[in-house]
Formats: C-alpha cells, structure tokens, sequence
C-alpha cells in the first residue's frame, strides 16, 4: 500500500486514526475509578438503611410497650391486680420477668394472657421475635411489680441507646439492665 502525500490524504488518514482511538471504550483505569464510586455510594446507602431500621424497630419497641401498658390497665380493671401472684402468667405464674417466654417456670407467656383474655389484639413480641436478652445479645421485654402499693414497669432493650448500668436504677427491676441489658422503660402504674 502506498499513499500519496497530499493535505486531503493526511486529513483522512488522521480521521480515520481519531475515530479508533474514539472506539476504544473505557480503561481500566476508569473501569476501576467507576466501581470505586459506586461501591462507595452503595456503602453509605446501606448505613443509612441499617440505621433507618434500628429507628424503626425502637420506635416498634415504645409502641409495644405503650399497648402493654394499655393491656396491663384492662387487666387491673378485670382482676384489681397488675398480672401478679397467681395469674398463672410469667415467671412461677406470678406475672414477673420475660414477657413472651414459655418453658421452665414459665407456665404461660404474659403476652399470651393478655391476649387470651383480649386485653390486646395480637401477641406484643419483640420485632426481632427475640424472648429473651441480655447486656449483648437478644431483644425481649420484660415485666415487673413490686411494692405497696403496687409499682408495675415494662421494660425493653432498644438499640439506639447505649447500654447502662443505671438504666433501670429506682424500679421494680433495678438489675434488669445490667443482667438482662433493658435499657428502656414504661411506668404501667
């Protein structure tokens, strides 16, 4: 091939070398800076997402706990107690401890009792689903009275407020947050 040098052929030629260099495509270099991006972005969408959940849930938890108080009323206005000795609910059937949990001394869920007796419309249940907790893992609530006259507290573990060892200092349960990791509560009565 041999081309005759004249300024329309060297035009064309340069033409046609711009053109393939316009049809490369993208480097791997800005292949690279593109995925960078991108994951970065995905990134910080899922934090937010996950801390958007966390809210969620913790906000599900004051509600359930708002109805508990609400259902524990209804209870006391049937039997002029707050679900305590011989309710057959809870801890030894006495109306204390873990809220949704059967097995043990636990002859009946006091979630379920109240349910039964349509105080409330469903089961009040964690959001995780969780029974029981402690100060790292699980979410559950709790029930507590105690005194004369009677003080009753419901108790959660929300994720959005740091565990402590005072959270729960001056109720019915005032280990409830070094034991089983409640860092939130409702005064029921």
């Amino acid at each position: 091939m041999f081309f005759i040098k004249t300024k329309n052929s060297l035009n064309i030629i340069f033409k046609a070398e711009t053109k393939l260099k316009n049809n490369k495509g993208f480097t791997l270099i800005e292949l690279l800076a593109v995925i960078a991006i991108i994951g970065v972005l995905s990134s910080v969408v899922l934090a937010s997402l996950n801390s958007a959940r966390e809210k969620a849930r913790d906000s599900r938890r004051k509600s359930d706990l708002e109805q508990a108080r609400i259902a524990l009323s209804f209870y006391f206005d049937k039997h002029n107690n707050w679900m305590q000795t011989g309710s057959g609910c809870g801890s030894g059937g006495n109306g204390n401890g873990w809220f949704n949990y059967v097995g043990g001394s636990y002859p009946k869920a006091m979630s379920k009792c109240l349910l039964d007796e349509e105080f409330s419309v469903a089961e009040i249940i964690d959001p995780t689903g969780g029974k029981t907790s402690n100060p790292t893992t699980g979410f559950s609530y709790m029930k507590y009275s105690c005194g004369v006259p009677t003080k009753t507290y419901v108790y959660a573990k929300l994720e959005g407020i740091p565990q402590s060892s005072t959270a729960t200092n001056g109720t019915c349960c005032a280990s409830c947050d070094s034991n089983y990791g409640m860092n939130y509560y409702v005064i029921v009565n």
